[in-house]
């Protein structure tokens, strides 16, 4: 009795504590006008929003992590929205949405619908604070969005949205604050191209995001995520198109190491009569801020022709995603090198990935002359309850080596 007593208590203390905040910060009524009954739980890595924080752009570039008591039959939509462009004093574009996913089944993202593909804080220099909304809604069943994928990122409203769709209140959310700082010009960048609203004089907030990563992207993603200079020092010129099963790798977007266990599908543009080399890799081996053991070989195949990868010489089999528990996201990128022809590769086949983590790709290229990659694409991933069964002794120095 105690103890049923004691979580009643509990969550009537968070939810009083959402509903405070988010008065406080106006998000009611700013963006809604009644505050959730449960706090969204919200983490970008080891940092967590929690009811008005401030976190920075540079660490809420990647889409976060998020969970919610949700009925294993019913279906939700999830939405990132800043009311506050260009700035809380000056809203006349409020809302900006940074995220919109419908027919979420559960609480798995990664099986929703992708209406508007995460994009992370942005906020003009010298605008303050911006408030960004996290919003979780619980369908009537699944919905046809007729929205499709949505262009227009201002002038956006949660509200009308719901309405429309006759989502009710919210029944979860959360909300961070971010200002202006060094990364958010890199992200403009990324994002050159597509399509901005220019707000003040040097000034720009992007106005539109394409989901579907084209080539023009590629470096900008590449250089967002680090990846130039952690792995190589030029961006490939081409998107690597990559799916495991219905689920493609979209330039950074977030998968489970259950949901790539299995071999992709990876195919490209071929020159006739050429044969390539195909490589996956992991630089955050045993994590990003301590990558002791980088590089970690995921996936090699040489000898590859045309695009027929079966085909290929494999002198690494392939091994999913299996980072170590509390590591936060992994970083894992596909890169393809267009071979001057057939190669006698004098490397072992690998038994043991750990024991090539100092030879990087970078000098596994330049030894072969491959020069620099012709196509690429990465996804992310951090631990989930796939990862233990990765008991083989391959997996093995991945998982528990790099604690030896």
């Amino acid at each position: 009795m105690f103890v049923l007593l004691a979580c009643v208590i509990s969550c009537c203390v968070s939810a009083d504590t959402a509903a405070d905040s988010m008065e406080k910060h106006k998000v009611v009524p700013d963006v809604i006008s009644v505050a959730p009954g449960d706090i969204l739980e919200v983490s970008y890595g080891k940092n967590k929003v929690n009811l008005g924080n401030e976190l920075t752009p540079t660490q809420v570039k990647n889409p976060p992590s998020v969970h919610w008591n949700a009925d294993g039959g019913s279906y939700y939509l999830l939405c990132m929205t800043d009311p506050d462009a260009p700035s809380r004093s000056n809203p006349k574009f409020r809302e900006w949405h940074h995220w919109l996913v419908g027919n979420i089944p559960g609480d798995k993202i990664n099986e929703g619908d992708i209406l508007s593909e995460y994009v992370g804080a942005g906020p003009p220099k010298g605008t303050g604070l911006h408030r960004y909304v996290l919003l979780v809604y619980k369908q009537p069943d699944k919905i046809n969005f007729t929205e499709s994928h949505l262009t227009n990122r201002d002038e956006f409203s949660i509200q009308k949205l719901t309405e429309k769709y006759k989502l009710g209140q919210p029944v979860a959310g959360n909300f961070f604050q971010a200002e202006f700082d060094d990364y958010v010009p890199k992200l403009y960048e990324q994002l050159k191209g597509i399509k901005y609203k220019f707000l003040t004089a040097g000034t720009v907030i992007l106005s539109g995001y394409t989901v579907n990563m084209d080539d023009s992207n590629v470096k900008a993603k590449m250089e967002a995520n680090e990846i130039i200079p952690d792995v190589i020092d030029v961006a490939p010129t081409e998107v690597l198109q990559v799916k495991y099963g219905s689920l493609k790798v979209n330039m950074g977007n977030e998968l489970t190491p259950t949901q790539v266990k299995d071999i992709p599908e990876v195919t490209w543009k071929v020159e006739d009569g050429a044969y390539y080399l195909l490589c996956m890799t992991d630089p955050d081996a045993p994590s990003r801020d301590n990558p002791i053991r980088r590089e970690f070989r995921h996936w090699l195949v040489g000898n590859i022709p045309g695009n027929k990868l079966n085909e290929g010489e494999t002198l690494t089999e392939y091994v999913g995603s299996g980072p170590p528990k509390d590591t936060g996201l992994h970083r894992y990128i596909f890169l393809l090198y267009k071979q001057p022809g057939k190669i006698t590769y004098d490397e072992p086949r690998i038994s043991n990935r750990d024991t090539c983590n100092k030879e990087r790709y970078r000098a596994f290229a330049q030894k072969y002359n491959l020069g620099n990659p012709v196509a690429g694409n990465f996804y992310q991933a951090q631990y989930d309850d796939y990862v233990p069964n990765m008991r083989t002794p391959l997996e093995e120095s991945m998982l528990y080596g790099a604690f030896r």
